[in-house]
């Protein structure tokens, strides 16, 4: 048994939002109040632990993030911080060198709004750096990427190709392949390239356990962790393994795991139910509960589905990757199913569209509780946000893409339409639940820079601003919520599980511009300390 005292506990409980003292038992919590009060409670101390006045709160958890994927990513080639489509090249001649002659090379997460010209290279700019190597590079958004003249004809795309709505082969205006590829039309890559990209399991359970100690160094005690099971177009070439994958490293992750599953036939979930993916209790370390499907694509490929097209793409207005009957059609087998479902919606149009559509599930089949989400939910307009509030949905964010994003918004999206992007503020005010996340690997999982990112906005809209108080719920009590969890995790209260979280300071008390600097130093997941700072 051990009691925590001497600094500031946070519980994210409204009735007592501050108490002195939280006495944990196993992987509970069996008292909270004064040391006195908790003394009293628990009979044989073992640990007493002064915090010498950090803070203390739960766990952050973090509400949409691909942890499958985050491995694959950390054993690929991260061309993130790439500055230039001359540096991507030289990187690219490097990597062939390394490789040799016909090796595929995959490079993820390219990010070129980062260019002092931003622009996607093209196949002719691959081919020049790797003229003898098939290369194909996914934007950090994984909704579009970029493929060489090898690779195209490697995995048998040509001018004649026929794609599936929702997807792009783009070309120029001499009618010639670019080499860009987006959306659905992913999926005639992927399916080529299984065998060059996916790692060995050895390797992969090493990955795994460094990438899971990565997601405790940054407090982070419990996921909303998107897994594929089946084919679809969620996690690329790692896709129809992602599942026995997982199984092979359960292991080796520290913490709890609320599956949203991605799969074309809803009602498989029903029987994956079961362990080792779900322990089949409330307060199961692993648990499946959700369907997880796409409406649209993303602002950085210019493919989100929007009323009005971009402001620096006037031909471009994005687009819906899948029919609205078919999509409904998963929605209601979901539904009647007793499933939650957590939908991927950018722009405003596709924002619309899927409301509706929650609209029509839910007058035509009622259901108490059913915490239905929009993922991203990235532009909300007041309409919708309006029906979110009547219809009980709840508004899954990253905040994290204001970090990546707020540089180039405005000229993506015009000056009136940023008004709308990431309000934060406006969700709270119109009584939607707001939770966040950080759809890592895309962006960084650090939730100290996702709080920034909520009060801060680095200046983007300030507007819609919240407070540190708002911000916090929304990684913790809330995002319990977001998976029916609030009865066992997400505040500090007697009976849930001891996960926290200690931080360096106050984040009630630290300046706005101080944020960032805020330290993980302790994360607690069901009383077992799984990483630590040398704090004392």
């Amino acid at each position: 048994m051990s009691i925590f005292y001497g600094g500031p506990i946070i519980t994210m409980n409204d009735k007592h939002p501050l108490v002195s003292a939280v006495g944990v038992e196993g992987e509970r919590i069996v008292a909270v109040g004064t040391l006195e009060v908790v003394q009293q409670k628990i009979n044989n101390v073992q640990n007493l632990i002064d915090l010498k006045g950090k803070s203390l709160l739960p766990g952050f958890i973090d509400c949409h993030m691909h942890p499958m994927s985050l491995v694959f990513f950390s054993i690929n080639l991260d061309l993130f911080s790439v500055e230039s489509l001359k540096q991507l090249q030289e990187i690219l001649r490097e990597t062939a060198k390394r490789k040799g002659k016909g090796e595929f090379i995959l490079g993820l997460r390219l990010n070129e709004e980062n260019f002092k010209n931003p622009v996607l290279p093209s196949r002719w700019d691959l081919d020049d750096a790797c003229p003898e190597n098939p290369v194909f590079l996914l934007r950090y958004d994984s909704h579009i990427g970029v493929a060489n003249s090898k690779a195209l004809k490697l995995v048998e795309i040509d001018i004649n190709t026929k794609i599936s709505e929702g997807g792009e082969i783009r070309i120029n205006e001499k009618g010639e392949l670019t080499g860009i590829i987006s959306e659905n039309a992913l999926t005639l890559v992927y399916s080529k390239i299984d065998k060059y990209v996916i790692p060995e399991l050895k390797l992969f359970q090493e990955s795994t356990e460094k990438a899971f100690k990565i997601l405790a160094e940054k407090g982070i005690t419990s996921i909303h962790g998107i897994i594929q099971f089946g084919k679809t177009r969620e996690s690329g070439s790692l896709g129809p393994i992602e599942t026995p994958l997982f199984r092979s490293v359960q292991e080796k992750i520290f913490q709890n795991w609320y599956g949203l599953i991605a799969t074309d036939k809803p009602k498989k979930i029903i029987k994956i139910k079961q362990p080792p993916l779900d322990g089949g209790k409330e307060d199961s370390k692993f648990k499946v509960g959700c369907l997880k499907l796409f409406l649209d694509g993303t602002f950085g490929a210019k493919t989100a589905c929007m009323w009005e097209p971009f402001s620096d793409a006037p031909d471009m207005c994005g687009f819906c990757v899948i029919d609205e009957d078919e999509i409904y059609e998963k929605m209601r087998d979901a539904h009647n199913n007793g499933l939650q479902i957590a939908i991927h919606v950018i722009g405003d149009k596709g924002n619309r569209v899927c409301v509706n559509l929650y609209k029509k599930l839910l007058d035509e089949f009622p259901r108490k509780d059913h915490r239905h989400r929009i993922e991203h939910a990235s532009m909300l307009t007041d309409d919708v946000i309006e029906d979110m509030n009547r219809y009980e949905i709840i508004a899954s964010c990253q905040p994290p893409f204001i970090n990546s994003e707020y540089k180039w918004l405005e000229k993506r999206l015009g000056k009136e339409r940023c008004k709308y992007t990431y309000p934060m503020k406006s969700i709270i005010e119109g009584g939607v639940v707001l939770i966040s996340g950080s759809d890592a690997p895309i962006e960084d999982p650090n939730p100290i820079l996702g709080l920034h990112a909520l009060v801060n906005r680095n200046g983007f809209v300030p507007e819609q601003c919240i407070s540190m108080k708002e911000a916090l719920k929304t990684y913790t009590i809330n995002a319990a919520y977001g998976a029916f969890e609030e009865k066992v995790k997400g505040s500090i209260e007697v009976g849930k599980l001891a996960d926290f979280v200690i931080l360096d300071r106050n984040p009630l008390e630290v300046p706005k511009d101080k944020i960032k600097d805020i330290q993980i130093l302790e994360t607690i997941i069901r009383g077992k300390t799984v990483y630590k700072k040398n704090y004392e």
